[in-house]
């Protein structure tokens, strides 16, 4: 082996070895999620993504979940106090099924939300989950909140519901960046820890 093959297998190594997390960290088992989005013409960077494993004998991954912000943070009270555009992304590894999907809302909101908050969101938490039904493999379901308008919900492209106010957006966000999300990696990971 000559001494230019030598340089030009090392030189590709260390090309490999530089841009590999960051080619990575943008492709989670079998999706690729995007570096950035814009949304209402306003440009959102991915703050962080990782897997929502459910464990039962053996486990398993549900979702791919993915937080999009304007300004990056590590801080889940930075991100729920966020004034500009979001987007939660969900990436569905498998299919979930209305009622699954239903008792994962009514928990999530329940145990990251004050009892006052439950209250004061009763409508929209109950019309926020009479929206779903089952979703299959590959579904792209997207959670878009734009100041002054709400958080419209998608799935596959689609809207499915629009649910107005600050408020309900963040007891939404809690779900993940609250004190029991899911699971505690993927609260790490979508906040890019």
């Amino acid at each position: 082996m000559t001494r230019r093959h030598i340089l030009a297998f090392a030189t590709a190594g260390l090309l490999l070895w530089a841009w590999g997390p960051q080619a990575e960290a943008l492709r989670i088992h079998s999706v690729r999620v995007p570096e950035t989005v814009t949304l209402h013409g306003v440009k959102l960077g991915l703050n962080g993504a990782g897997v929502r494993n459910y464990t039962l004998i053996f486990s398993f991954g549900v979702y791919v979940g993915a937080l999009y912000l304007e300004h990056p943070t590590h801080q889940a009270s930075h991100a729920l106090a966020e004034k500009g555009p979001d987007r939660i992304a969900m990436y569905f590894l498998r299919g979930v099924s209305r009622s699954e999907l239903r008792s994962a809302w009514r928990k999530g909101f329940r145990r990251n939300n004050s009892s006052s908050v439950q209250s004061r969101l009763a409508h929209e938490i109950a019309s926020f989950i009479a929206v779903w039904k089952p979703l299959h493999d590959h579904d792209r379901v997207f959670l878009d909140y734009v100041p002054g308008s709400g958080t419209v919900v998608s799935v596959n492209g689609r809207p499915i519901g629009h649910f107005p106010g600050k408020r309900f957006h963040e007891a939404l966000l809690r779900i993940w960046l609250g004190p029991r999300p899911p699971t505690h990696d993927l609260k790490h990971r979508m906040l890019g820890r």
